[in-house]
């Protein structure tokens, strides 16, 4: 992993991307968390019903593809599993 302009990737041949989630720019704290595997908090994630808070715990790595412009495009992501803080 290294540090760019756009935030931490994976400087072998995937380029996996691990400075964002769900739309929230993560910490170089986050980060180191997220690759170590650790349940990690952060705020803002965003959905379809608006912004919230949760942690997020990784479960792996997943390759993708998708079409755009008929060009296929392709790659890997983190799997995650979101945990919702708990009410008081």
């Amino acid at each position: 992993m290294t540090k760019g302009k756009f935030g931490a990737y994976c400087k072998s041949r995937c380029g996996m991307n691990v400075g964002r989630a769900m739309g929230a720019v993560l910490s170089d704290s986050q980060v180191k968390s997220m690759l170590e595997g650790k349940k990690t908090f952060v705020k803002g994630l965003k959905g379809k019903k608006g912004s919230y808070d949760a942690y997020l715990i990784p479960e792996g790595i997943e390759d993708y593809s998708y079409t755009k412009d008929g060009k296929e495009i392709r790659g890997s992501q983190y799997k995650v599993r979101l945990e919702f803080p708990k009410k008081k």
